[in-house]
């Protein structure tokens, strides 16, 4: 009758990401110990490869940057301290965001590079037994859902709920939103939360805009029925409270 502890993280862009927060990440992984982990899309910016700065001609914003770097960098800063933290027993998912959908675009266009570009042929994960869920497709932990995001609307969680008819959380907006739907049928409520982001709140393209963007990361329990309590945690310059009342 045990619940399972979950702990998500949404958009990273590696390596721009926001590194006061992830080092706290980090300590809440050791203190929460999550039966389940979940990164959850653009956890690499793929700024070698982005083919929006290449197709509208901007190199001198693409110079200096290699995929394997980003890779190697990714490696080391993200995926190996986190899988030292990591229980043996931990479910362990991968959503892979748009922007890793960069790379396959980059194959596309140099098919030499096939065999050697991929994702899982510099990081391994499923050697690592991780869970890989393509970009537009989803997993499930109990009765929730589990997508990169896909809306970018002003009511893109309202939009999730009303095209999944089901509880998901996402990420991709880089901000917090939630929208909850009640059906007729068994009185069952649905909810789309969207998730902080883990990366930085004002990136080059931004053009110092102002946006909606803010940090943070989730928490979440599932128990043995597959219901589920869900606990977004926004960050305010890398630090925050978690939900046992820890601050980092």
């Amino acid at each position: 009758m045990k619940a399972l502890k979950g702990l998500g993280i949404w958009d990273l862009h590696y390596p721009l990401q926001d590194n006061l927060l992830w080092k706290n990440i980090l300590k809440e992984i050791r203190s929460f110990q999550p039966d389940i982990l979940v990164l959850g899309g653009d956890n690499m910016d793929m700024s070698a490869v982005n083919h929006w700065l290449h197709d509208k001609g901007r190199i001198r914003q693409l110079e200096g940057k290699r995929i394997q770097d980003e890779y190697n960098g990714f490696s080391k800063v993200i995926l190996n301290p986190l899988e030292k933290l990591l229980s043996p027993n931990c479910r362990k998912i991968w959503l892979d965001g748009n922007h890793e959908k960069w790379i396959e675009l980059a194959i596309d266009q140099n098919p030499q590079g096939e065999g050697y570009w991929e994702i899982e042929s510099n990081l391994h994960l499923k050697e690592k037994e991780w869970e890989i869920v393509p970009y537009g497709k989803f997993t499930k932990v109990g009765k929730l859902y589990l997508i990169h995001g896909q809306y970018t609307n002003m009511y893109h969680a309202r939009k999730t709920v009303d095209i999944f008819e089901k509880s998901v959380l996402y990420g991709h907006d880089h901000t917090y939103q939630i929208f909850t739907k009640s059906t007729p049928v068994d009185n069952e409520a649905h909810s789309g939360i969207a998730i902080p982001c883990a990366c930085g709140l004002n990136p080059d393209y931004q053009g110092n805009k102002p946006s909606a963007w803010v940090n943070g990361f989730v928490e979440f329990f599932i128990q043995p029925n597959g219901n589920f309590n869900v606990y977004p945690i926004v960050a305010i310059l890398g630090h925050f409270i978690s939900p046992s009342g820890r601050f980092y």
